[in-house]
């Protein structure tokens, strides 16, 4: 199954880009675009992506405070950075995004950083697992161990 993903910049040339290298990818329908915070803020609830692909410098509220936005919610998008700025990288990070790429975006790290936030949505993306049994160390009952 394809994750569903919304590309956020405010450069509609780099919009394009990407879509067309995600369509290539095929691990990945781009079920909406946006030039802006706001925008993606109006997608979300009608489109409910899985990832959204977020520039970090757009005008208005930029990619890492709608990043930090999204973290409130009960059940957030994961969110790749694609931006031509380095420096960000950080507070990219500390909003949780799966991974930050600088632009021009590369295939095959589009192509990694997608599959980690695959592997970080899986469990939005069909039924949960059954939970792991709790662990039981044969010591513990006898000796008090608690290894």
């Amino acid at each position: 199954m394809k994750l569903r993903a919304i590309v956020v910049d405010d450069e509609e040339l780099a919009r394009v880009r990407l879509s067309a290298l995600l369509k290539e990818l095929d691990q990945v329908e781009v079920v909406g675009e946006a030039k802006n915070a706001g925008e993606a803020l109006a997608l979300l609830p009608k489109l409910d992506p899985d990832l959204l692909y977020l520039d970090v410098r757009m005008p208005g509220m930029s990619g890492v405070e709608l990043a930090r936005h999204l973290g409130t919610l009960d059940d957030p998008p994961a969110v790749i950075f694609t931006t031509a700025y380095d420096e960000h990288a950080m507070a990219a990070f500390e909003a949780e995004a799966v991974g930050y790429l600088l632009k021009p975006v590369r295939r095959e790290k589009l192509a990694a950083a997608t599959e980690r936030a695959r592997q970080l949505t899986r469990p939005q993306l069909g039924p949960s697992p059954p939970p792991t049994p709790a662990r039981t160390w044969p010591c513990a009952s006898a000796t008090g161990c608690a290894c």
